[in-house]
């Protein structure tokens, strides 16, 4: 009974965070020996990076871009530009089109009020160093963005297990690692991830570095326990002014 309820809090999370593909009540589709290849209509709010996730099953944001890239050969196309209606030529593949079009999940949680810590000792670190440019709970935040030099790196906070790598529409990269006691930490926007899905990771590990460039780049953090945002500042070691 702990394993399913386990299972289903990891299920929720994602589903929350809106980050990997959930299908709910689909089979899954037995590998063709004759048909390489599949045909997709593309629906409203698709686009490229999911439509590359669900035929390829891609596990790190490298195996998805990949997946792209056999799409736009295979149709000729000159950008990452799609159009609804458009019938896409996916090769390598025996998956059907599914009946539901490819998004992430709606989000449809209450930011929280909290009483109390969820864990008595400081035992996180930063994932990373830079100034706080949007807090927890500034317009709808789940969590604080830093402003952080590019090509910064960025470190696992806890001890944990990734159980999410994927790219949303809000925040780009994303990375789910979980912890003891039901609690998450989601790492997101602007930086490449270094781990895959089902890795253990150390506290203090560079789980992902943040992109290079002259543009100003920022980290999305944060804490949610069983699924739901608590404020990372009542975690983290205070900063030293």
């Amino acid at each position: 009974m702990k394993k399913i309820m386990k299972k289903f809090e990891i299920f929720l999370l994602i589903f929350l965070i809106s980050g990997c593909t959930i299908s709910i009540g689909t089979k899954k589709q037995r590998p063709s020996q004759r048909r390489k290849y599949t045909y997709h209509i593309v629906r409203k709010g698709e686009n490229l990076f999911r439509i590359s996730k669900y035929y390829y099953d891609g596990k790190t944001t490298q195996e998805i871009k990949d997946g792209i890239e056999r799409i736009r050969k295979a149709n000729k196309m000159k950008d990452y530009n799609i159009k609804v209606g458009q019938k896409l030529l996916i090769p390598g593949t025996s998956k059907h089109q599914p009946s539901y079009a490819l998004l992430p999940p709606a989000e449809v949680e209450k930011l929280p009020v909290e009483k109390k810590p969820i864990i008595k000792e400081k035992l996180l670190l930063w994932p990373v160093e830079g100034k706080i440019i949007c807090n927890f709970g500034d317009f709808g935040n789940k969590g604080i963005d830093l402003l952080v030099p590019p090509g910064s790196k960025v470190y696992a906070v806890m001890d944990g297990k990734v159980v999410c790598v994927t790219f949303t529409q809000k925040y780009g990269e994303t990375l789910i690692i979980e912890h003891r006691d039901n609690l998450f930490t989601v790492y997101a926007h602007d930086f490449n991830i270094h781990v895959r899905e089902g890795e253990k990771v150390k506290k203090g590990q560079i789980v992902g570095k943040i992109k290079t460039g002259s543009k100003k780049r920022y980290l999305h953090f944060e804490i949610r326990k069983s699924g739901k945002p608590v404020n990372p500042l009542y975690y983290l070691p205070k900063k030293e002014k």
